[in-house]
């Protein structure tokens, strides 16, 4: 088997040691992005859950940081998220701005217990998260009588003047507000009856007003998780676009309606940062790159599951209504060691387009239009493929994923073969980032996202194999590039 060192992105973050999964309290402050998440530092499997810490100038070089909350008597330490309070509205700051904590309590399983009790704790940092204090009064919301009470995403909303909460409350989210982050009342919930579904609670709610581009108007875009029914199987993050007024998010688009964050099978518990400088003014994303099925039996033994490269979300009008729109960071052109343009050109069946190797991190960006009935086949490293294809006038893209580790579970649920439908045929542009064990893929300027993990069994170098397979594809404004951690 390959090293599992040749496993570990150079570009995506990872724990030093131990098990990674949902990123939790996305915050920035003072020139600082903080990353914290579920950790388990004892082992590289799931495990009691803490909130690890790192931060970062950047988004891509990250500094790891003492754990930021620990079990307690209350119990474990579920997903959640994290604020700046500015003017000490909590009253827990001395007066001064500081960051709020909101994180799920989750407390010892009694022998009748489906699941572990949950209810939500506050915890609050003076100095920008290198300390953190618990609320003496948590929980600060107690469990309602729900078996799934979970991840709270708190920020403050200045038309209202109210701090609002939204929590997994089932197979829907519950909207809850408050004036003084410590005192919760009951507003809404949403979710009964729209979008995708499946056995288990939806997970991970996130809540932002995004503006329309090109436009003076903005919608609210309310996403969540499916833990087991996502678009390609398993576990996956949807998203709904719609109207917030401080106490009900209200959907734009019928109950039947799913639109999917990511159409891959490794981007799961989707949060976005909070207190982005106006003057950034970006949205900016990350999941955990992983799905439930298979993420406790990935082929790493001493830390285990990444997070997906940081991305710039942008919604924009479509033939279909408004949909979210995925680019990857600006700051990932400073990663470019090296450029490689390919000739513009059109090119036949049994052509190969380029062959080359790579090994650490790589991108390749083009556009391409293919002819009817024609397929361009994109074979990224050993066991991962994804096929561009149009037939009778329509764009289609599969994916396929091999396994094979002599793990059961790993072999049983880590493979797939599943369509992407792309609509009318059309020049479309493709995003490829490469990263030792993962794929991500960005179609037509980002309209559909595409993240899957790989985890070749040769290495450390790669082949990147791409061939027109059937019929004719035009390229241009192609280029491969060679990619390292920047300089600091």
């Amino acid at each position: 088997m390959l090293a599992e060192k040749h496993y570990r992105p150079l570009l995506h973050f990872t724990p030093a040691f131990g098990w990674l999964n949902d990123p939790n309290g996305l915050v920035y402050k003072d020139g600082e992005y903080h990353l914290f998440y579920q950790y388990y530092p004892c082992d590289s499997v799931w495990g009691p859950m803490h909130w690890g810490h790192a931060v970062s100038t950047d988004l891509l070089s990250w500094t790891h940081l003492p754990i930021a909350l620990a079990p307690d008597t209350l119990g474990m330490c579920f997903s959640g998220t994290a604020t700046v309070d500015v003017g000490d509205k909590s009253g827990l700051l001395n007066g001064k701005d500081g960051l709020l904590a909101y994180y799920t309590i989750a407390a010892e399983k009694r022998p009748d217990d489906v699941d572990f009790p949950q209810s939500q704790g506050l915890a609050y940092s003076h100095d920008n998260g290198r300390h953190w204090s618990k609320f003496s009064g948590n929980p600060v919301i107690a469990n309602p009588g729900l078996q799934d009470f979970r991840d709270p995403k708190v920020f403050w909303h200045s038309p209202s003047q109210h701090w609002i909460m939204v929590v997994t409350t089932g197979q829907q989210v519950s909207i809850y507000r408050s004036t003084d982050a410590k005192n919760w009342l009951f507003s809404s919930s949403f979710g009964d009856g729209h979008g995708a579904h499946d056995e288990r609670a939806w997970e991970c709610p996130d809540l932002f007003e995004i503006k329309i581009e090109g436009s003076t108007e903005s919608r609210w875009i309310l996403i969540v998780g499916v833990q087991r029914e996502a678009y390609a199987g398993g576990s996956g993050t949807q998203y709904f676009v719609g109207q917030f007024d401080g106490e009900r998010f209200i959907d734009d688009h019928t109950p039947e309606t799913v639109l999917w964050l990511d159409h891959g099978r490794d981007f799961y518990a989707t949060q976005t940062w909070a207190d982005i400088p106006h003057s950034d003014g970006r949205r900016l994303a990350l999941a955990w790159m992983s799905c439930w099925p298979y993420a406790n039996h990935t082929p790493t033994q001493s830390w285990r599951s990444a997070m997906s490269m940081p991305q710039e979300l942008t919604l924009k009008p479509t033939n279909e209504g408004l949909r979210l729109h995925h680019a990857f960071i600006r700051e990932l052109e400073a990663t470019q060691v090296t450029s490689q343009p390919l000739a513009d050109n059109t090119y036949t069946a049994s052509t190969t387009l380029l062959e080359t190797e790579w090994e650490a991190a790589a991108r390749l960006t083009l556009h391409v239009t293919l002819d009817d009935n024609s397929s361009l086949s994109l074979t990224p490293l050993q066991g991962t493929q994804l096929i561009l294809s149009t037939q009778n006038g329509f764009l289609t893209l599969r994916c396929l994923r091999f396994a094979a580790r002599g793990d059961e579970t790993y072999e049983q649920q880590f493979p797939h073969d599943y369509m992407l439908a792309l609509g009318a045929n059309r020049k479309i542009s493709l995003d490829l980032l490469l990263d030792r064990s993962s794929v991500e893929f960005l179609l037509d300027d980002g309209r559909y996202a595409v993240t899957n993990l790989a985890f070749p069994e040769q290495g450390p170098k790669h082949l990147l194999s791409v061939e027109v397979t059937t019929g004719a594809v035009s390229i241009n404004n192609a280029h491969w590039h060679t990619l390292a951690l920047p300089q600091t």
